[in-house]
């Protein structure tokens, strides 16, 4: 009985009909309800970074941790720097992180990789290039991992003329 009233009460508020009023209402609170929720979906942990080594591959030696040294003295333009760099990623437990990836960038070049089980990822990067009268360049480190914030070192790999 009450039902068939209010189905048929289409006076509602300002000329609206009652059902369509409590529909926007209810929608308001589900819209509220979801963006309270989206607030509490934060990653998990912070990505921690190792350095683990580079070994050169042309115009450049091996080098420990984050340098690489560039073999090449004077005032000239160095093309066809090429190297590989190993990362590893841990949380901050010190557990390694499967999956991640790895990408390094700078120097006119670039490299990427996905980190494996041991949370160690490979970058290879061809055709760096240390330009005229420029003894050394950074390159960046970006890493991402489902479930962990973003890491990005701005100055992760060092090119050093020797």
């Amino acid at each position: 009985m009450l039902k068939n009233k209010w189905l048929r009460d289409r006076r509602g508020i300002e000329g609206l009909p009652m059902h369509l009023i409590i529909i926007v209402v209810i929608a308001g609170v589900v819209i509220a309800a979801i963006l309270a929720m989206m607030g509490t979906f934060n990653p998990k942990d912070s990505l921690q970074i190792e350095y683990a080594g580079t070994d050169g591959r042309h115009n450049c030696s091996d080098g420990d941790g984050n340098l690489v040294k560039v073999t090449a003295a004077g005032a000239e333009e160095v093309t066809d720097i090429d190297f590989n760099a190993t990362i590893k990623v841990f949380d901050s437990k010190g557990n390694p992180v499967k999956g991640a990836t790895v990408v390094l960038a700078g120097a006119q070049s670039a490299g990427s990789g996905t980190t494996d089980e041991n949370g160690e990822a490979t970058v290879q990067v061809d055709d760096a290039v240390l330009k005229a009268n420029q003894q050394s360049a950074y390159m960046s480190l970006t890493v991402k991992a489902s479930g962990f914030h973003d890491y990005t070192d701005e100055e992760a790999i060092l090119l050093q003329r020797t």
